[in-house]
């Protein structure tokens, strides 16, 4: 199989003037620029755009320098960002810490499942204004292919807000990775309070099961599987959802 990613490397060109590009320490400012323009909602249910979740700034410094961050930018301003963590990362996180307390799905074993190397999308990330659907889908599937293609990680976590407010919106973008349901845990996030949210996992094979049906190329490089996303966009290609921030 090729080289999913190629020639993308730490920056990636997109169309009419927008890049995504990988984000450092001196790049604080605009996550939480990005951040602060993404309330929680107040309505019972997010369906078509999502939200974000209230996070410290000091907790932003110190992902920015331990996790992965790509930055989606148009011209000089930050439009967007994804933040995931890598195994390692995961490992030593709170998150990993709950395992005892998640209600897993009935049949699944997570001593079983979660071996090998297991990454966490933890937020995608885009102001509404500027939001296009083949940028949001670029930033979405960079920082996947980071985890899945560079750093051979064989799962990808990531969770859903179900209480206090419902995100439904991303639910679909899930499903076309193949992403599915594996339990459900109890958080407390600052200035919201208690969340319920349902925790999913993404297989490697998914990935590559939708970039190589979208580009209808076997093991894409990255600026293929960017015109195809841009080509599928134009043409409302229900493949190519606008993916919804995540929590």
């Amino acid at each position: 199989m090729r080289d999913a990613v190629g020639e993308a490397g730490s920056q990636l060109e997109l169309e009419d003037g927008a890049r995504v590009r990988r984000a450092g320490a001196t790049d604080l400012r605009a996550v939480l620029e990005v951040r602060r323009g993404l309330p929680i909602t107040a309505a019972s249910e997010a369906r078509s755009s999502g939200f974000l979740l209230g996070s410290e700034d000091s907790r932003y410094a110190q992902l920015l320098a331990r996790a992965r961050v790509w930055l989606l930018e148009l011209g000089d301003e930050a439009i967007g960002f994804t933040l995931t963590l890598p195994d390692p990362i995961l490992r030593a996180s709170p998150l990993w810490a709950q395992r005892p307390t998640i209600a897993w799905r009935p049949g699944f074993d997570p001593d079983a499942e979660l071996r090998g190397r297991i990454a966490y999308f933890d937020q995608l990330a885009v102001l509404p204004a500027r939001r296009r659907r083949s940028w949001t889908a670029a930033l979405a599937l960079r920082a996947l292919a980071e985890l899945v293609v560079d750093e051979g990680h064989d799962r990808v976590l990531t969770t859903t807000v179900l209480e206090p407010v419902t995100n439904r919106a991303a639910l679909p973008y899930l499903a076309h990775l193949g992403a599915h349901k594996i339990g459900q845990l109890d958080e407390h996030y600052p200035g919201v309070g208690p969340v319920v949210s349902a925790l999913h996992m993404i297989e490697a094979r998914g990935y590559h099961a939708y970039v190589e049906g979208l580009t209808e190329i076997e093991g894409p490089n990255f600026s293929e599987i960017v015109s195809a996303l841009a080509t599928a966009a134009r043409a409302r290609d229900p493949r190519v959802l606008d993916p919804p921030v995540t929590e």
